[in-house]
Order: C-alpha cells, then sequence, then structure tokens
C-alpha cells in the first residue's frame, strides 16, 4: 500500500469536536483516515501507513488510555451529520436494529464467544455486536451500538440482547432525538422481547416479521402463522418491479396483541431461495404496500455489516480492553459517515457521489490520499528526484514488508 501523506478532508470536522483535545483530534484524524485508507486497519498498520501518525504507542494510548468520551464523541458525529442535506434524517426515515458476529482468532478480547452467525449458517467464535441504524431514500448510516456478551457461570449479570436493543431505543429517543418514526427488526427482536412497547412508549410505529411458529388468532382459532396459508386466498401486486402474492389482516398475536399481519410471498427464479414472509406491525391503517416496501429498507444494515467488514476493519480490531474496542468501533461509525460527505474543502475539489455505496465513496477518499502523495512530491521541489524515489520506494517497501510480517 502506498504511503498516506496526509488527512482525508473529511476528517477536518473534528476539528470541531468538544469530546476531543487537540492532541486527540491529531489521532483522530489519524484512525479515521487509516480505517479508510490504509491497506492494514489495525493499530500497528494505521500508524505505519499514515505518515502524519505520532507512532504506534501515542495512537493506541489515544485509544486505550487518554480520557475521552466516545458517546459524546458519537453524538457530536451525528449532530455534524445534520448540517448536511445529504445526510440529514427524518420524521420519513427507519431506524433498524439487528446484531452482527465479527469473528475472532484469541480469547481475550472483550465479549468473546461462541455465536450462531446465520452469514455463515454456523456457530462460530466471535463478537456480537447490535447495532441501530438509520436509513432513508437518499442516505444510511450507523447511529450507536452495544457490545453483547454472553451470561456464564461466574457472570449472571450480563445484559441480554433485548435488554441492550431497549436501552438503544432510550438512548436514541430521550438523548439524541432521532425524529425517524419507524423502527424495523428482525423475527428474533420481535420474539418475547419488549421491543414494541418500547417503541409504542414513544408513539414510535415498528415492522417486524415473525418466526413461522409464532401464535395467531383466526377465526376464533389460535394456530401457527403458517398454518394460515390453508386458510386464505392470497392477492397478486407488483411492488417496485417485483411481483407478490399478498394476504393481509387486523389479528391478534401471541405477545403482540391486535396487529396488521401479511403475508407476502414474492415471486422468483426456480434456483432463487425466496422464502414467504410474515411481516406484524402497529401500522394498522398503512397500505400493505408501504408495509413491505418499508420493510424491504432493512437491506441497508446488512450492506453496513458488509462493506465494513470488507473495507473499513469492523472485524479487525483486536483491543483486548472494552474501552478500546468501543473507541475503535465509534471511530468506524464516524468514518463510514463522514466519507460520504460533500466537503467544499476536499483536495480535490469535486462533488462527492451520493450513491449510497460505500464503495463508491471509499473510491473518492483513495483518490484524495493519490492526491496527497503526489502534492508531497511537488512541495519536496527542494530535493532532487532520485532522493524523492529513494524515499517513496522506502516506504513502500516498508509498509509492505511490515504487512507480510504481520501476515
Amino acid at each position: 500500500m502506498m504511503p498516506i501523506t496526509d488527512f482525508l478532508s473529511c476528517t477536518r470536522v473534528f476539528d470541531e469536536f468538544e469530546s476531543l483535545s487537540p492532541a486527540q483530534r491529531h489521532h483522530a484524524k489519524t484512525y479515521a483516515t487509516g480505517l479508510v485508507a490504509a491497506s492494514n486497519k489495525t493499530v500497528a498498520g494505521i500508524a505505519r501507513e499514515v505518515l502524519p501518525a505520532q507512532g504506534k504507542r501515542a495512537l493506541n494510548k489515544f485509544l486505550t488510555e487518554y480520557d475521552w468520551d466516545e458517546r459524546q464523541f458519537n453524538h457530536e458525529r451525528l449532530e455534524e451529520l445534520q448540517k448536511h442535506g445529504e445526510t440529514r434524517w427524518s420524521k420519513k426515515g427507519y431506524i433498524i436494529l439487528d446484531d452482527t458476529i465479527t469473528e475472532k482468532a484469541g480469547d481475550e478480547v472483550p465479549g468473546v464467544g461462541r455465536f450462531y452467525d446465520h452469514a455463515e449458517g454456523d456457530t462460530v467464535w466471535g463478537q456480537d455486536l447490535i447495532y441501530a441504524f438509520y436509513a432513508d431514500d437518499k442516505t444510511a448510516y450507523p447511529l450507536t451500538f452495544r457490545l453483547y456478551e454472553q451470561q456464564d457461570e461466574d457472570n449472571q449479570n450480563h445484559d441480554t440482547k433485548y435488554d441492550l436493543a431497549r436501552e438503544i431505543i432510550t438512548e436514541l429517543e430521550n438523548e439524541v432525538g432521532v425524529p425517524a418514526d419507524t423502527y424495523l427488526f428482525d423475527s428474533w427482536f420481535a420474539h418475547d422481547s419488549g421491543l414494541p412497547e418500547r417503541i409504542e412508549s414513544y408513539d414510535k410505529d415498528w415492522i417486524g416479521p415473525l418466526r413461522s411458529n409464532r401464535k395467531v388468532t383466526y377465526a376464533g382459532e389460535e394456530i401457527r402463522v403458517d398454518a394460515l396459508a390453508e386458510r386464505i386466498d392470497t392477492t397478486e401486486r407488483d411492488i417496485e418491479d417485483d411481483t407478490y402474492h399478498i394476504w393481509t389482516k387486523k389479528l391478534p398475536v401471541s405477545q403482540l396483541g391486535d396487529v396488521k399481519l401479511a403475508i407476502a410471498e414474492k415471486e422468483a427464479e426456480e434456483d432463487e431461495e425466496n422464502p414467504v414472509k410474515y411481516l406484524a406491525t402497529n401500522k394498522i391503517d398503512a397500505p400493505t404496500e408501504h408495509v413491505i416496501r418499508s420493510y424491504g429498507m432493512r437491506w441497508r444494515i446488512e450492506t453496513f455489516f458488509e462493506d465494513s467488514k470488507q473495507d473499513l476493519g469492523l472485524g479487525d480490531c483486536e483491543m483486548q480492553t472494552e474501552e478500546g474496542a468501543s473507541r475503535h468501533w465509534h471511530l468506524l461509525m464516524a468514518a463510514y459517515s463522514l466519507v460520504r460527505l460533500d466537503l467544499e474543502s476536499s483536495a480535490l475539489g469535486t462533488v462527492r457521489s451520493k450513491a449510497s455505496s460505500l464503495r463508491a465513496n471509499l473510491e473518492h477518499s483513495l483518490k484524495e490520499a493519490v492526491y496527497n502523495l503526489l502534492s508531497w512530491v511537488r512541495d519536496n521541489d527542494d530535493r532532487g528526484v532520485d532522493d524523492l524515489m529513494e524515499e517513496i520506494d522506502h516506504l513502500f517497501v516498508h509498509s509492505t514488508a511490515d504487512a507480510n510480517v504481520q501476515s
């Protein structure tokens, strides 16, 4: 990987963050720039590849020892996003709740345990992070997270996933003030979690799928929701270029009370798996097309998980303290969000694409890193070409050699 000679322009917003001291802002810029542009997303890799860094030890102390409030830092990030039209949230947006597993090799990192990973279809050794994510038609970014720790014989006091999800909702509603009207979650969070009640206590709506064995009351009889298929007639409808077979009705559902139940099966190719969805919502009067289209926004958080693991080092954190890991994840959320901003001060002086793809934004940032390297060469015009090329060659070789040693 090429040496990164300057901070990415999107990190300049850290200069306004009161949660950080001037010295800490320098480290935050180093780390966020490294998460976006460095080939190695570890502390050692970032300290090596981002030339303005003040060394691995200083960067590690910033994450594990220095006194700064990452929760305040996160709230300042969200406040910054509201200053820009392309990232400003609205009542028509959605808050998505979901968790993701990041695989780990060792057993010294906080919260590590054996979890079932739906993406892998198997149990893996890793960390389980519960995220809240904002999405609407123009933007998408993470809001906050909690690390889930399994209960064990030595400690029975850990919060459950449900506890953490309700805690997230309270933070978003009482402290952050996200205006989005609707929460989306998967069937795990819709089952005996207390989430619908917590959401409704803030006069908000929710949409979530039911497991196929969930009990509903139909024609005076309590039956499994998947047994309804034998008793109903669906209607064919086209929604956003897809064809669905739909049935909907207000029904009592176990643990949820009266909800709008929508059974939807999308027509698919023969080799494409597409199970029936049993969607429940407290939006009793909402059109069925709106419920199905709204729930389709959940894919945005899956994209965040995939992109962040591949391109921003979500799974690369090996911090052995909970505070260090938490700060890594907070800085990652900042990096993910800030590369989406159209900064007039961008080194390239161009308008950034508003595409939802993180990869498009990362390509812009990498071009900026190349521009900064060329500018560094230009600004050293008092040195001979051979001297400059020797130093650049040393930086490349040094970076590659260290990366090979770490791998």
